[in-house]
């Protein structure tokens, strides 16, 4: 089982922090990461901003490299602005800022010139083969989650959801068929190009029918639209437009369908080199 990259002890602590602001100071810190709050959540928690931060936190996978990686920047905004408070006022050492950092030391993350990085993000990256496994079963598992996130009212989140399962699966592909690849590449199109040549999947290739060229043809129309309509549409990055529940719908569907074909391609492959092999 993965386990969370910010412990939920740092996360209250952060939270607790934020307690003190508006409700608009809060929304304007989250959107330094590009998140949106959960619709329809009922946080346990008491206070209305506390539980604001509570919607907004279960919107976030916390074994999810690109989820950590937009919390990190509303952390990063956080002590920015104790930064500059404590630089307006001229005090000594800010008791907040070093306690919320030393949290942060723990989890393995360092504040370098703004930014939190840290060995357990690239480790996370490298070695998280738990994000997407190679089987049917799982892919059937994240779609689930991503459509449980339309249900809930939050169709960009089941967008993005749609898009880390072929990112994640597209990386698994290229490990199992060791094609090289850059594990902090976030472009499915990139990823999915370096794959059709293990999977014999290059809609021009000489051995193919007609009718198959038209469709994988049709697979690299659907990875780009699914790049798209994630980047407008999702909360990997500033929102340009809000979803409607049908086109999340349309994005995990497509990004099921395409999964299943991928692992279904790479089973036939493996199976015809040990035929070779035997």
């Amino acid at each position: 089982m993965s386990r969370d990259l910010i412990s939920r002890t740092t996360r209250n602590e952060f939270r607790e922090f934020l307690v003190g602001h508006t409700l608009h100071e809060i929304e304007m810190t989250f959107d330094a990461g590009n998140l949106a709050p959960r619709r329809n959540y009922d946080p346990q928690v008491g206070g209305q901003r506390r539980s604001l931060v509570e919607r907004y936190y279960a919107n976030i996978d916390f074994t999810s490299v690109a989820d950590v990686k937009n919390l990190l920047a509303v952390y990063e905004e956080v002590i920015e602005s104790l930064k500059q408070v404590a630089e307006r006022n001229q005090d000594g050492p800010n008791v907040t800022m070093n306690s919320l950092l030393r949290r942060m030391e723990r989890d393995g993350f360092r504040y370098e010139n703004g930014r939190f990085v840290g060995d357990a993000l690239d480790d996370a990256i490298v070695h998280a083969p738990a994000l997407v496994q190679l089987t049917e079963e799982s892919i059937r598992e994240h779609v689930e989650k991503a459509r449980q996130k339309i249900a809930n009212g939050d169709p960009a989140g089941a967008i993005a959801s749609a898009y880390t399962l072929v990112e994640g699966f597209l990386k698994q592909l290229l490990r199992k068929t060791d094609t090289a690849f850059s594990e902090s590449e976030g472009d499915i199109r990139t990823l999915y190009k370096a794959i059709c040549a293990p999977l014999h999947l290059n809609p021009k290739g000489d051995s193919l029918e007609n009718y198959l060229k038209a469709i994988l043809e049709g697979l690299q129309r659907q990875i780009g639209g699914l790049f798209e309509v994630a980047n407008r549409a999702s909360d990997r990055h500033a929102r340009r437009y809000n979803p409607a529940p049908h086109h999340a719908r349309l994005a995990v569907n497509a990004a099921f369908t395409l999964c299943e074909f991928l692992l279904e391609s790479f089973e036939y492959q493996h199976k015809k080199e040990q035929r070779w092999v035997s």
